[in-house]
């Protein structure tokens, strides 16, 4: 019983030093200078363009990477004294949470006006829309048929009965895609939705969108809800044919077509370096940075009319819902609520 008691004790002082580490004493100076990223996104995603980028405006880029929420709530707890100039991260839901907690400043700049629709960026300028992806359905071929694939409404049906693989509903993921539906289909739809659609697991909920392919290739699920770049990733790697018998269905009815989130940043109000992280920003949103955010990460240029290439044409996304992203901040906590209440866990 000692033992196991000291094991605790040792653990909590391990966590403690952890945070103190993270959270509290800022970075050296060697992250002080041009340009410093807190990057929620995996080094390698970003490596082509970072290269590209120090190439072209001969600014030294510094990136420190960790998941999202512990860097905005590093942010939060360094004030005044971060190093970070700009929060580069995935989902809406995470630059929304930013916002509220004031951690960015306005950005003015016509080039990102130009380049990102109106819908896939922030309505007050301080967080920018840098790539996209869709939440799409994955099937196996063999046991679904392409006729009962229509729009996520359709997931609560009877015959998807135990068929379903999701991740989680505290992923980000899952909470703007209910978010959205919420403002497409109202919330009393949404609400019986959740309820059916929770009682169509094929198992609990666990682990990543990956996880939830992998679950379809061993036959753990028929149809599972994920994002493209998951998928597509997988299929350009798919050297040994594993995927041979799954396809993507983009879900579209008659109240609302394929959910598109974006991965974006907003510039720190504190940034030493705001200039230079205008110009990051402003790159991300060229021809070229689009292409590497296209053939190198998987994921749907923010810019209309750029053409990709045969493999990611392939993926296009027939018909996106023109949901101002904007507005999943209006029902984020009622998707919540509404995904508690029905059991999601």
């Amino acid at each position: 019983m000692r033992i196991v008691t000291n094991i605790k004790k040792v653990r909590h002082i391990l966590r403690l030093f952890y945070y103190f580490f993270f959270l509290v004493i800022p970075f050296t100076d060697v992250y002080s200078e041009n340009l410093n990223i807190y990057s929620a996104r995996q080094e390698v995603l970003m490596r082509d363009l970072i290269s590209s980028f120090e190439k072209i405006e001969n600014i030294k880029v510094n990136l420190i990477s960790a998941k999202a929420n512990q860097l905005i709530q590093k942010i939060e707890v360094e004030g005044k004294y971060t190093k970070a100039d700009l929060l580069l991260t995935t989902d809406i839901a995470r630059l929304l949470i930013a916002k509220e907690k004031d951690l960015f400043k306005i950005v003015k700049s016509e080039k990102l006006k130009k380049n990102i629709p109106t819908q896939y960026r922030d309505k007050d300028n301080k967080w920018f829309g840098l790539s996209l992806r869709a939440r799409v359905f994955v099937y196996h071929k063999e046991r679904v048929s392409i006729e009962h694939l229509k729009g996520y409404i359709s997931l609560q049906e009877n015959k998807w009965k135990s068929r379903i693989l999701v991740r989680s509903s505290n992923n980000v993921y899952n909470q703007s895609l209910v978010s959205a539906m919420i403002s497409n289909y109202g919330k009393e739809v949404t609400r019986k939705f959740l309820l059916n659609f929770k009682n169509n697991f094929a198992r609990n909920p666990s682990g990543g969108d990956r996880d939830q392919i992998k679950g379809l290739i061993s036959g753990e699920g028929d149809l599972a809800l994920v994002n493209t770049y998951y998928y597509i990733k997988m299929k350009k790697n798919d050297a040994d044919n594993k995927l041979a018998k799954l396809d993507v269905h983009f879900p579209t009815d008659n109240k609302m077509n394929t959910h598109v989130n974006i991965s974006g940043a907003g510039i720190i109000k504190y940034s030493k370096n705001f200039n230079n992280a205008v110009k990051f920003l402003e790159y991300l949103v060229s021809d070229e940075a689009q292409k590497i955010y296209a053939e190198v990460n998987y994921e749907y240029p923010i810019k209309n009319n750029l053409r990709l290439s045969k493999f990611m044409e392939k993926y296009t996304i027939q018909k996106k819902d023109d949901l101002n992203l904007n507005k999943i901040a209006n029902h984020n906590k009622e998707a919540l609520l509404l995904m508690g209440e029905a059991g999601w866990r």
